[in-house]
């Protein structure tokens, strides 16, 4: 009977070379999805704007506000807020974290967290993501209000690390 266990795995092997090689590649994609759940409709609205275009206003958006709502289409299935600020830094003190563009909109694909990037000059390019109608409405999407601190903004990607290494 080894001989048949052989024969049986080189047949899945080959039919699962078939259904992967052929058509339309779905199965290569990043993310597959069934009719059905492709036929699902779309409910959800985010907050749409941006600060180069809309100005200070997309900064400070109240979550009772109707100006930039907007119904989300196709697959993007959830909020986000991008947000990218600065720091500049002497060997004495370093400056207030300052906002330099920040960004609202409906997406398909969200990773949360943030990523810092220099020395004297630091930039700070922090994502946050939910799934709920307009929950981006916050600094942080979806979330409590988390205050910058000068002292603490650096500490963030080591807290994020951190929160994310811990078992769920």
């Amino acid at each position: 009977m080894p001989g048949n266990a052989d024969s049986m795995g080189t047949a899945v092997l080959a039919l699962v070379c078939l259904v992967i090689g052929s058509g339309s590649g779905q199965l290569l994609a990043k993310e597959h999805k069934t009719h059905a759940a492709s036929g699902k409709p779309n409910d959800l609205g985010c907050f749409v704007c941006d600060t180069m275009e809309d100005g200070d206003k997309c900064a400070s958006v109240n979550q009772s506000d109707t100006l930039w709502r907007s119904k989300c289409n196709d697959d993007r299935r959830m909020c986000m807020v991008k947000r990218f600020s600065y720091t500049t830094s002497t060997e004495n003190s370093t400056s207030e974290i300052r906002m330099w563009y920040l960004e609202r909109n409906c997406t398909h694909r969200c990773e949360p967290g943030c990523i810092v990037i220099g020395e004297r000059t630091k930039l700070y390019a922090c994502t946050a993501c939910c799934e709920k109608p307009y929950c981006n409405w916050m600094s942080r999407a979806g979330g409590v209000r988390v205050p910058f601190h000068p002292i603490l903004a650096p500490m963030l990607p080591v807290i994020t690390a951190i929160a994310y290494s811990l078992p769920s």
